[in-house]
């Protein structure tokens, strides 16, 4: 028997607690009714091809460089191909990119290295779209929204990345966790990229229905135990046993209709810098297939290699840390790589 939608679960809540509230004599405690959603303008723009190849051949890329991003495109996709060339453009990007790609850890410091030393906001789109994935990679999905919170900022619009830091940044609050924010992300993308990839669409899908089937789970758990001190009542059995449930259900449905009201109104875009604490996800949700920027086979564990490093290679990327970074990169770093070491633990 299928079950109702989440719509019609939370309303079946609501009177199933003005019932219990009735049958004790008392005034409803029930919050007024989630309010309809909020239309949220799409902050995308299509891609600019043209202002992008002029913005890497402000980076350095030679005419030969940006002739093959145009054959390169059918071949990897329009994503690839551009990171390709920004890559090809700077150097010293490219070496970051690839000591993540082979599981250094050094690599969260070359790339925040280019980070600081760049005013250059394309580039600055894809150091923080590599810094993201070097987080997720490693459990630490704090740091990614931050990375991704300042590419929707301040880098929007620049690289076809966007599609792709959007799904990201819905992926990381996803696995903070924090569903009620990531849900209407993923919804956001699925909108605003109707070309993406299909293996990002079908993941978002995928992480949608998770988080839908969680909350579901929640809201039948709430309605039986509003059913069974409804019986209570019936019976007379109003001790302090019974005012604790009840206070119970009205936290609990409190904190749905909240959550609701959040997934209703928001339609995807920055969230709050402050996140909720929890236990990251490990596995990425992305199925097999084309179409992304980066290497996604199984890299060397970073926690691993921090470990297997001597203690002398450690402290060095250590002090480099502290040497010559801004203040807010050199906190995003002491935590990265203080979390690789507990993780190697």
């Amino acid at each position: 028997m299928s079950r109702p939608p989440f719509r019609g679960l939370l309303a079946g809540c609501l009177l199933a607690l003005v019932a219990t509230a009735q049958d004790e004599g008392i005034p409803s405690p029930v919050p007024a009714v989630p309010v309809p959603p909020v239309a949220v303008q799409n902050p995308f723009q299509p891609f600019d091809r043209a202002r992008f190849e002029a913005a890497c051949k402000q980076l350095g890329a030679t005419p030969e460089q940006i002739a093959a991003f145009g054959k390169r495109i059918d071949e990897v996709g329009l994503a690839r191909a551009a990171d390709d060339l920004v890559r090809a453009a700077v150097p010293e990007f490219d070496a970051a990119v690839k000591k993540h790609e082979g599981g250094d850890p050094q690599a969260a410091l070359d790339l925040t290295k280019v980070l600081a030393a760049t005013q250059d906001p394309l580039l600055q789109a894809h150091v923080r779209y590599h810094l993201a994935r070097l987080f997720l990679d490693c459990d630490d999905p704090e740091n990614a929204i931050a990375a991704l919170n300042d590419y929707l900022e301040k880098n929007l619009n620049r690289s076809p990345l966007d599609g792709e830091a959007a799904y990201f940044y819905a992926q990381a609050l996803a696995e903070i966790p924090a569903p009620d924010l990531a849900l209407p992300r993923f919804r956001a993308f699925l909108q605003w990229f109707p070309d993406a990839s299909e293996r990002f669409r079908s993941a978002a899908h995928q992480r949608i229905g998770e988080i839908e089937r969680q909350q579901e789970s929640r809201l039948h758990n709430l309605a039986d135990g509003m059913k069974k001190t409804t019986r209570d009542l019936k019976k007379k059995r109003t001790g302090k046993p019974t005012q604790l449930d009840q206070e119970t259900y009205v936290e609990e449905l409190q904190a749905l209709i909240e959550e609701f009201q959040e997934k209703e109104n928001q339609g995807g875009g920055k969230a709050s810098g402050t996140s909720p604490s929890g236990n990251p996800a490990t596995e990425s949700a992305l199925p097999e297939g084309d179409g992304t920027v980066g290497n996604l086979e199984k890299r060397p564990s970073l926690a691993d290699r921090w470990g297997d490093m001597k203690d002398a290679e450690r402290e060095k990327i250590r002090a480099e840390v502290n040497k010559g970074l801004p203040p807010q990169y050199q906190k995003m770093l002491e935590e990265y790589y203080k979390k690789l070491g507990k993780a190697q633990k």
